[in-house]
């Protein structure tokens, strides 16, 4: 059974947090948690935050957006998918391409995004930053 909803402290994007998110995108992206999540208690935190409501909520809008805006039409694939409710076969016709490639491109793209709390593309003093294309790359070999 999978969770309607996630508290702030639940959220480590993994697969199903990050499609939780990009489903419920437009919600965050105003400052306000998802309606079946507004009264949730977060058991998670030690400390009182000193942030406005809306911040988190917009944070999360924007480390997802701009999670899909590095993989170019792939992340657009898999938002007309996830977050407006395009479906495969209409998307291929807009993008001339066939459906398969079309659910190709938005797995590769969410398996990009959910890469958990560490963009893949940040440089670190432990390791470079990889672009999308670079992790295209590794994931055919």
């Amino acid at each position: 059974m999978t969770k309607d909803w996630y508290s702030p402290g639940e959220i480590h994007f993994s697969r199903r947090t990050a499609l939780w998110l990009i489903q419920n995108l437009e919600i965050l992206r105003d400052g306000r948690w998802p309606p079946e999540a507004s009264n949730y208690i977060d058991i998670f935190s030690k400390t009182t935050s000193h942030k406005a409501s809306f911040v988190t909520p917009v944070e999360y809008a924007a480390e997802i957006s701009a999670r899909m805006e590095k993989c170019g039409i792939d992340g657009l694939i898999l938002l007309a998918m996830e977050a407006w409710g395009e479906s495969q076969e209409a998307l291929a016709k807009y993008l001339w391409m066939p459906e398969w490639s079309i659910n190709k491109r938005a797995n590769r793209a969410l398996a990009y995004v959910s890469s958990g709390p560490a963009r893949r593309w940040h440089n670190t003093p432990k390791r470079k930053g990889g672009t999308y294309q670079e992790f295209k790359r590794r994931k055919k070999k």
